[in-house]
């Protein structure tokens, strides 16, 4: 079997920083037609600084984490500088669970969690593409391992 590796997609950040530069346009035309006065709401460009600052560390934790699906495990890593990894056997896994906000209905992604026997806290990956497609695969997988 092929390695299938899961990601975490960046549409939602994508779409921060279309709002955030739709902000700063807006701020920079309002500005510029009242002559750059009062100076006072200069300040107004800290707010989509900071929403692309937010968006940047975002864009680094989702770029650190990944899922892959091995013959008979699922691999957890997380991290840059250091990294953490967690393997789950296929045949331990109990349960995948998608959940969406109607936020990510609309972007076609989904949170996905995966409850592994004797495990406390499920495993979780957030903003996932097709995540239903994904939780379907993990399962198809898990199955086929418990039948070997």
């Amino acid at each position: 079997m092929k390695p299938l590796v899961i990601k975490s997609t960046a549409k939602a950040i994508i779409g921060w920083l279309l709002f955030s530069t739709i902000l700063l346009v807006g701020i920079t035309y309002y500005l510029y037609t009242r002559d750059w006065k009062p100076e006072s709401l200069l300040s107004l460009f800290a707010i989509p600084v900071v929403i692309d600052i937010w968006a940047a560390l975002q864009l680094l934790k989702l770029q650190s984490r990944r899922l892959t699906l091995v013959d008979d495990m699922l691999r957890f890593e997380e991290g840059m500088v250091s990294k953490s990894q967690r393997n789950l056997m296929l045949t331990k896994i109990e349960d995948v669970r998608v959940d969406q906000s109607l936020s990510q209905r609309l972007l076609g992604i989904g949170n996905l969690s995966v409850q592994a026997t004797g495990d406390a806290s499920p495993l979780r990956m957030e903003n996932i593409d097709n995540a239903h497609a994904v939780a379907d695969q993990i399962l198809t997988a898990a199955k086929a391992a418990r039948r070997t």
